[in-house]
Parts: structure tokens; sequence; C-alpha cells
């Protein structure tokens, strides 16, 4: 196929369709959403890259049971077109094409980089990898709002969409608010929210309880930005996931299966509307 470019040269008759999974925190398990939704949105019959785009906890390829364990000794950062190594693999997994971080290093490794070379590594995973058709990218983006997300919402000749993910915390909530307030400057389209961990599944009985004291409605983000799915946390299912076996995949918790099953089709009703 002719690849999506970050600058928009794809060669092809409509540029791939960008929806980056953001959030103004960490450990709101936005990487979780990402990968669950590529599975769900893959179940629909679309063809989904998944780009691991959180340099400096690059997880979303571990949660699909994939490692590198190997130290790397060196990072190609950009090379010309058609010269070997100028294409970066990409790795099928439960039928999601995946481009990763984590794949370019050992996970022992870590990776300090500024700003600068940051952005052309993500460029390289998104405009470098030798995807196949795709209908979207799925970018799962660091927390908060700095240079790797500057560039993503930024991106020229795509169709750009942003899914936040927050929990009901009020600090999650206020740290969106900074993330909109950014949106808002690049001019990026908001699909929509996920409150993720929006309650705790009992693993006997079944029933909820809240995990979070939740936001008063002052302090939310839903009066800016449409609710699409509430999810519950299950210790099982983030058990399972640390063994590389997503929900989507394993269908083990229903309440979890039925969720994103929702949130994938109306992210597949917001990107047929794209096109």
């Amino acid at each position: 196929m002719a690849h999506p470019d970050a600058n928009g040269e794809s060669g092809r008759a409509r540029p791939v369709s960008i929806l980056a999974i953001a959030s103004g925190k960490g450990g709101v398990g936005k990487t979780t959403i990402a990968v669950n939704l590529a599975l769900g949105l893959r179940a629909r019959g679309l063809s989904i890259g998944l780009v691991d785009a959180d340099l400096y906890g690059p997880d979303a390829a571990h949660m699909l049971g994939m490692r590198r364990r190997e130290p790397a000794r060196q990072i190609t950062l950009f090379s010309a077109r058609g010269t070997a190594g100028s294409r970066l693999e990409v790795v099928s997994q439960h039928g999601v094409q995946v481009a990763s971080a984590a794949f370019l290093m050992g996970e022992s490794q870590g990776l300090g980089v500024h700003s600068g070379v940051a952005q052309l590594l993500v460029r390289r995973l998104i405009a470098d990898a030798e995807w196949d058709a795709p209908d979207c990218l799925i970018i799962d983006l660091p927390p908060g709002s700095a240079d790797i997300q500057q560039f993503v919402f930024a991106l020229a000749g795509h169709p750009v969409h942003v899914l936040l993910v927050v929990t009901p915390q009020v600090v999650a909530h206020r740290d969106a608010h900074r993330l909109l307030a950014e949106l808002d400057r690049h001019g990026a389209a908001v699909a929509g929210g996920v409150e993720n961990m929006a309650s705790l599944l009992c693993p006997n009985c079944g029933e909820t309880t809240e995990l979070f004291v939740p936001a008063p409605p002052q302090e939310t983000i839903w009066d800016r930005v449409p609710l699409l799915s509430s999810i519950p946390f299950s210790a099982r299912g983030a058990h399972d996931a640390d063994n590389g076996v997503p929900v989507m995949v394993s269908r083990a918790i229903p309440e979890q299966v039925s969720a994103y099953e929702s949130l994938a089709g109306q992210v597949a009703g917001l990107l047929g509307a794209a096109d």
C-alpha cells in the first residue's frame, strides 16, 4: 500500500483517520482503553493500526502479549525511503497491526530524549511503518500535552480525532480541562470521553461499588465533552492485561466487554462520518 505519512503524502484516495487516545494525567488506564478499543473496532470489520507512541512507557505491546527482552544498541530516527531499514516492521496480533516503541528497545531500557528527537521517533512510528491499508490509526499517547502530543494533534493531511480518558477523580478531570485548552488551541476534534474505572466490580457477587469519590459536576469535563462509555474496574481484567490477554480477547468480564463494544460502535460511526 501507499503508507500513511505525517505530512499527508499517503498516495491513497483518502487519508487515514487518526484517533489519538489522550489523558490529562497518568494512571487512568489510557493504554487499556486504546488496546481494547482497537480490538473492538477490528471485531467490527475495520482494519486497525495501533501506534504505541508513549515512548516513556510503551505498554500497549505488553498488554497484547508481545515483549522484546533483547537490548537495542541503536535506534534509527530517519532513513530515506527505498534504502535498507527505511520501513519499520508492523506486527499483527489478534488482527490488529501494531507499531510500538517497545519493539525498538529492550524492555529494561529507558528512553531519555529531547522533544525534537521524540517527535521524529513518533513520526517514524506513524509514517514509516509497513501498514497494510488501515482504516484508522489509533495512537496511544503519553499523558499530558507536551511534545509528542503537540506533534500528533497538529498532524497535517489526516482527520485527527481525540478520545479523552479520565477516571471519576477530580484531579483527572482538572488535568483533562488543561488538555482540552490545548486541543482548543490546535483545533483538534474531540470525539468524546471515556470514564475508566467508573466503579469496582465484585468478583464474587457481580455488584459494583465506587472506586473513587466522583468529581463534583462543576469540575467534570462532561459539560464540554460527550461521555461515550463508562468502564468498570475488574481485578481479574487487570491481571489478565498484565499477562498479555486483554479483556476483548478473553471475554472474561461481560460488563467490560459490553462497554467496549458500545464504545467501538460509537467510534466506528464517527470514523464513517469522517470519511
